[in-house]
């Protein structure tokens, strides 16, 4: 997605098992990031293939918390509610701003619920700082 030596700290690739009530249980690949010293940043771990409100979910587990990566099409998903005007007429509400693009988004779990389109690799950086407080210098 990023290229090749993007990430300055070491990546490695487990093999685990994922078990979903559709699928039933299957392998599939994590990514353990730590410092070239050793010390663990994150683990990015696939959460599911079938999940409410998005079709893949990644959880971007550090020592200061986790975070989720949502595969979203364009849209997102959506919630219907009555109009303000005619109570018997549903709105169409997007449950959250911004998703333009099928692709990767950081939904942050604030009180807004923003949803960050992981475009870029300072985008995904972001994402490890905020469970790891690990700081990277912007590119």
């Amino acid at each position: 997605m990023f290229g090749n030596n993007w990430l300055k700290d070491e990546a490695r690739v487990e093999q685990i098992e994922v078990t979903e009530k559709f699928t039933g249980t299957y392998t599939a690949p994590a990514l353990l990031i730590s410092t070239p010293t050793g010390q663990k940043l994150v683990d990015i771990n696939p959460g599911g293939a079938y999940t409410l409100m998005a079709e893949g979910l990644l959880d971007v587990e550090g020592g200061f918390g986790r975070e989720h990566i949502m595969y979203i099409v364009e849209g997102g998903p959506y919630i219907n509610k009555p109009a303000t005007d005619d109570k018997n007429k549903l709105i169409r509400q997007p449950t959250y701003k911004d998703i333009d693009d099928d692709g990767w988004y950081w939904i942050e779990e604030t009180l807004e619920d923003k949803a960050h389109f992981l475009n870029d690799k300072n985008a995904l950086l972001d994402v490890i700082t905020q469970v790891s407080y690990h700081k990277y210098k912007s590119e």
